[in-house]
């Protein structure tokens, strides 16, 4: 039996990522057109990582896929909604990796009281299209361009907060306790 687990990440992951995210780079799968130097990376990381939050999923001890949280690039002072990345290896798509990925990170957001996540995906990358499809993603917008902008309207935990919880500060109960539910799918046939 595989095991499998799905946590928030460190700087020490970044090799790890970085190889996970290199073969989608200058591609349609990627926004970057080269892969960013190990060091650049890792310095991405720590500035996410304790602000808006990154994610790594492991079966086996391997880094399978991870999904990051930035700035919403078209209001980057809304506190509130942020904007989803998510990569898995090729060859653990299809065994609920992303689902996972996308399960824990959205309890986040929403026990950090945040509102709204959206993903920029390429209209030509068919398969993200029907994964945040199948996810509850909605097409925001279509434009004559080559994304797709899509919206996932969240319930956070305090509707009236002032401002979002950052990830490190989510109640290790509540943060143990979204991992372990989202962990439980992984491997699972659909």
């Amino acid at each position: 039996m595989h095991k499998a687990a799905v946590r928030r990440v460190n700087e020490w992951d970044g090799p790890a990522m970085l190889k996970i995210y290199a073969p989608y780079t200058g591609t349609c799968h990627a926004p970057e057109q080269e892969v960013p130097s190990l060091q650049s990376y890792i310095q991405r990381i720590d500035r996410y990582t304790y602000g808006l939050g990154w994610i790594l999923c492991e079966i086996d001890s391997t880094p399978a896929g991870f999904c990051h949280l930035r700035e919403w690039r078209e209001a980057p002072k809304d506190l509130f909604c942020t904007e989803l990345e998510l990569y898995v290896k090729e060859e653990f798509q299809r065994r609920r990796v992303g689902c996972a990925l996308w399960e824990l990170m959205r309890d986040m957001m929403e026990l950090g009281n945040r509102k709204r996540v959206v993903s920029y995906i390429h209209r030509e990358n068919e398969e993200a299209l029907r994964f945040f499809e199948a996810m509850g993603f909605f097409r925001e917008r279509e434009g004559s361009g080559e994304l797709v902008c899509f919206s996932f309207s969240l319930k956070p935990r305090d509707p009236e907060a002032q401002l979002p919880t950052k990830p490190y500060l989510i109640e290790n109960l509540d943060y143990e306790a979204a991992r372990e539910k989202a962990a439980k799918g992984i491997l699972q046939e659909k």
